[in-house]
């Protein structure tokens, strides 16, 4: 008898469990009610690379943190995992002071999902005589989209 109320109590807080919603499930159901222009998100990626490519021009750390999410992740070569926009504009203001820094990207395929809330940025650099490859992931945010998580390393063999 007893065995029976717990596998009935199971089975109750199984199908209770598999009917709510998560938070994420919830928005990308909403997101796929209104299909994604990703097209239109694309373009919207690429211009913010241009844009990335500017500020690292005009050396502004601070502007180029606000390019990321809260919790963004910056995974620079050889360097410990930098997270969060003060830790990024520390990082970028020492790498923007770096002498003879002269960085330049872009982006050689922008993937959006279907939904329009996450999108993959992989393209190449050149970092003074230095080549590499990079990934950006993309979260939009608000409407907005910003980077999650950034990393980067070079051509260059070890040695």
């Amino acid at each position: 008898m007893m065995k029976t109320k717990i596998i009935a109590i199971l089975i109750a807080s199984t199908a209770l469990l598999a009917s709510c919603e998560r938070p994420h499930e919830r928005d990308a159901a909403a997101n796929a009610a209104v299909p994604a222009d990703t097209a239109a998100d694309e373009r919207a990626i690429r211009d913010l690379a241009e844009r990335w490519v500017g500020l690292v021009r005009s050396k502004d750390a601070a502007a180029i943190a606000q390019l990321y999410t809260e919790d963004g992740a910056l995974m620079p070569p050889n360097s410990p995992l930098t997270k969060g926009r003060d830790a990024i504009q520390k990082s970028w203001a020492a790498m923007l002071n770096s002498p003879g820094f002269d960085l330049s990207f872009a982006p050689e395929e922008v993937i959006v999902s279907a939904s329009g809330d996450m999108a993959l940025d992989r393209g190449t650099y050149r970092l003074g005589e230095d080549t590499g490859k990079y990934v950006v992931v993309w979260r939009k945010i608000g409407g907005e989209w910003k980077a999650a998580a950034d990393i980067f390393n070079s051509d260059k063999p070890e040695g």
